[in-house]
Formats: C-alpha cells, sequence, structure tokens
C-alpha cells in the first residue's frame, strides 16, 4: 500500500490578487514523509510561492493542497503551523537571550534538549565560552548573519517538526560551518520531510529529489546526476556555480570539492569562509560573517 506523503500539492494554480496572472501553474508535488527535497530554479521561477502555499500565506486558485492526506481547507492555519517549521535566509532574533530566542519554539524544552539542538547546529562551544552562557543577551549588531541562521535552525529543531522548510538556511555559513549544518539537515531527512529552497548548489547535490522550476511551473525532478545528464536549465545553474559535474557529499563527509579543485561551498569568485559570494541565476549577495559577543 502507497504511504500517503506528509504533504502534497495537486494540480496548484495561484495568483497574487484577482486579476494578477498566475505566479504557478499546474504543481504536482508529493513530499514523503522522510527525505530532503529541495526546490530550485531561477529568480521568479516560483519557488518562494511554493512555500507560501504550503505555509498557506497564500490560497489556490486552482487545485488543493493537503497534508498528511486532508485538505488543507478542513484545517486551521494553526493546525497546519504547528506541523511546520519555517527558517528564512534573513531570520529575526528577538529582544532577550539565547535561551529565550530557543524556547520561543517549545516553552517547555528543558536544558538538555537546548544544548542538543544547539550542538546540531554547531553553536554548543561558542555558547559554552560565553560568560552568561544561553542567558546571554543577543542584539542584531551582536550576532553575525550565519549564527542568527543557525539560532533559527536549532529553534526549529526544537520544535520537531513533520516538515522543516528551508530557505537557504545556509546561505551565511562559512564552509566547514556549513558542511556540519548540511549533516544535520541530512539527519533530519532521515527522520522526517526536508523541503529546501536553494540558492546554491551545495545545499542540493546529495537531496533526495530535486525540483527544477521555471517560470511558475515543475521543469523536471530528479537527483543531481540525472539532471545534470538530461536538463540543460539544471545544468546552466550548476555551471553558475563553476561545480558542475561535482559528485555527491560522502555520508558524514565534509565540504564537496568543486570541478576545479574547490570548495564547492566557495562563491564563483572564491570567495571562502567569512563571505558569501553568490552569483548567476542562484545568486544573492556579499554578506560577512560577524561574531556572538565576546
Amino acid at each position: 500500500m502507497r504511504e500517503v506523503p506528509v504533504l502534497e500539492l495537486r494540480n496548484v494554480t495561484a495568483a497574487y490578487g484577482p486579476g494578477a496572472g498566475p505566479a504557478v501553474r499546474e504543481i504536482d508535488l508529493a513530499v514523503p514523509r522522510r527525505g530532503h527535497t529541495a526546490i530550485v530554479g531561477p529568480s521568479g521561477a516560483g519557488k518562494t510561492t511554493l512555500f507560501s502555499l504550503v505555509l498557506r500565506f497564500l490560497e489556490p486558485t486552482h487545485g488543493e493542497v493537503l497534508l498528511d492526506g486532508r485538505p488543507y481547507r478542513e484545517l486551521s492555519h494553526d493546525e497546519i503551523r504547528a506541523r511546520l517549521a519555517y527558517v528564512e535566509q534573513d531570520t529575526p532574533i528577538v529582544p532577550g537571550t539565547i535561551r529565550d530566542n530557543l524556547l520561543l519554539a517549545r516553552p517547555d524544552a528543558t536544558e538538555d534538549e537546548l544544548r542538543r539542538v544547539l550542538r546540531d547546529v554547531r553553536l554548543s562551544e561558542k555558547v559554552d565560552a560565553l560568560e552568561e552562557g544561553l542567558d546571554t543577551p543577543l542584539s542584531a549588531t551582536a550576532v553575525s548573519g550565519g549564527e542568527r541562521q543557525r539560532i533559527a535552525l536549532a529553534r526549529a529543531l526544537l520544535h520537531t517538526p513533520e516538515v522543516l522548510l528551508l530557505d537557504e538556511a545556509t546561505a551565511q555559513l562559512d564552509g566547514l560551518t556549513e558542511a556540519a549544518v548540511h549533516d544535520c539537515v541530512r539527519e533530519r531527512a532521515g527522520r522526517g520531510a526536508v523541503i529546501t529552497i536553494a540558492h546554491r548548489l551545495s545545499t542540493v547535490i546529495d537531496a533526495d529529489t530535486i525540483v527544477v522550476m521555471e517560470g511558475g511551473r515543475v521543469r523536471d525532478r530528479g537527483r543531481h546526476d540525472e539532471l545534470l545528464a538530461r536538463d540543460a536549465l539544471y545544468r546552466e545553474l550548476v555551471e553558475a556555480l563553476r561545480i558542475a559535474g561535482t559528485p555527491a557529499r560522502e555520508p558524514g563527509g565534509g565540504a564537496t570539492q568543486g570541478a576545479d579543485g574547490g570548495d564547492a561551498t566557495e562563491g564563483a569568485d572564491g570567495a571562502g569562509a567569512g563571505t558569501e559570494k553568490r552569483a548567476g541565476p542562484w545568486g544573492e549577495t556579499d554578506r560577512p560573517e560577524g561574531g556572538l559577543p565576546p
């Protein structure tokens, strides 16, 4: 008997307001209960709209979205979002301490659980080194973009969602930390569903399924090697980061090597740890790494 997908979009078309043209068209996508599904495509392909539909910020004009086999129309917004966790690229922090920010996900979480998720995102040593530890006050100026993303990811993991949604949650991480977080995401995908919007190929190279979007439609889907062999747009996206033909990261391994022998987590100009440089159809901007309060 076929297992019911944890999340499914059936022939979904959606637009941002009456009279607006469709932002996505006739999307069919089934997300299994375990595994990593990566969404890729050029700017304007419909990736963010897909997440808006899943998070129910946007309603379909045609078709339906289902959670655990039940149509969204039968569920409240709270029922849906209680089973999802979302980490975006520029995740804000709230006034308070590291502990306060983590406990937003689960106010009843124990000290051991807080430390476990910090270990998962490779922040435990940094936090332990602070004089006040988990009770260190945070501010937007005291936390780097990469550390902010890791705190947000730790908070999402603490929630133990059925579906973890990541909008390029490694975008501001240096190469070594990114590889460690990828290991964390891979481990999570072994126990639940992970869906990633990817702007960096290193995020998706070992995903179980890569969905290629273009012009609001699903153009193709498959694994990295399959898509390289048959999809011209996917090859262009790969070539934009100069890692065409990069092998998947070994289980439990570190950063992937690019086609030119460099670290695949480096940007198009070879920028490495400390500054992210992303260009081409995947890319965004430069962001320097800062630090937690000394």
